[in-house]
């Protein structure tokens, strides 16, 4: 597979991440064809997709007045699964996946999925810590399958994390490059260790965070104030785990506690509190602030959930 030979891309996953790699695939040129098991996802997913679209138009192509409209067209969503398979062998060179972030679920979707299409297609997935290998080996293609780790929110950040394995073709590695490079990508290449380079750095520096701030030691507006006042943050440690989401968070924690067993990396009891009561952040509006769409509109005070004493139960 050469990037020249790429004209479509079969997406499975249309959340936020989906929607988002679907944004600037479209953008770069690229026919789309999405599928999610989610009904709800799959009818949110057109007009998500559009939102975006006019987000990259507004930042990047403002002279382009049909540039949504064009783009649009190139993006279908398919009904079952089934019918996603038969149309992603038939149409694309590219299957990116973006289902949640736990291991078995994407596994067993590789086993079922992938030996239906073509031994040449490129085997793309999108996750924030957990082993390629592994999953190229459920695919039973692992010479071709890649890692394809997007920041978040993909159509803004510009940097993608390629993750190779030992089972991985070198071609594979330069196929991917070049067609990320043509979206506007800055991609760069990893191993495929727990959490790669990025969240093996950040992920530990986040919980700390979340501790100190369960300690009671900083409030969340003054912690994102210093950190960007102090150390040129963009926006802050909570503010970005909010953007992240708080549930992507905790899970990849998890997953990279498992894997290392590093204690840095266990999730702290009020991430795990957020998590199970769905303050995920700005995908739920509420957070470690609370969200209008993507803005901000109050940092909120979790002084109550401090501890203050030696018998603090620790309830999730």
């Amino acid at each position: 597979m050469k990037s020249a030979d790429v004209r479509a891309i079969a997406v499975i996953g249309l959340g936020k991440m989906g929607c988002d790699w679907i944004v600037n695939l479209l953008e770069g040129g690229y026919t789309v064809i999405g599928f999610d098991a989610s009904q709800d996802q799959r009818d949110s997913a057109a007009e998500r997709v559009e939102t975006g679209l006019r987000w990259v138009q507004k930042k990047r192509h403002p002279d382009q007045s049909s540039f949504v409209s064009d783009k649009k067209q190139r993006f279908s969503v398919v009904p079952t699964e089934d019918a996603f398979v038969r149309q992603a062998a038939q149409q694309a060179q590219i299957f990116l996946e973006v289902v949640f972030e736990d291991l078995e679920l994407k596994c067993q979707m590789l086993r079922r999925i992938a030996p239906q299409l073509p031994s040449h297609m490129l085997l793309w997935t999108n996750t924030s810590s957990l082993s390629i290998h592994t999953m190229a080996l459920a695919s039973g293609n692992p010479k071709n399958f890649i890692g394809t780790h997007g920041m978040n929110p993909v159509y803004q950040m510009p940097a993608v994390e390629v993750i190779r394995h030992k089972d991985i073709a070198q071609t594979t590695i330069d196929t991917t490059l070049e067609i990320l490079t043509s979206i506007g990508k800055n991609a760069f290449v990893a191993t495929d260790v727990a959490g790669f380079w990025v969240n093996k750095q950040l992920i530990p520096f986040i919980l700390e965070a979340v501790r100190a701030l369960e300690r009671g030691e900083i409030s969340v507006e003054g912690g994102d104030i210093g950190l960007q006042g102090s150390l040129g943050h963009p926006q802050g440690v909570f503010k970005l785990a909010d953007f992240i989401g708080n549930d992507t968070l905790y899970r990849v924690a998890v997953a990279m506690y498992l894997a290392t067993q590093d204690p840095r990396c266990y999730p702290p009891a009020l991430l795990a509190r957020m998590f199970k009561n769905k303050e995920w952040g700005v995908k739920s509006a509420k957070g470690f602030y609370l969200w209008d769409g993507f803005k901000a509109t109050k940092p909120r005070d979790f002084s109550d959930q401090a501890f203050t004493k030696a018998d603090t139960i620790l309830e999730v």
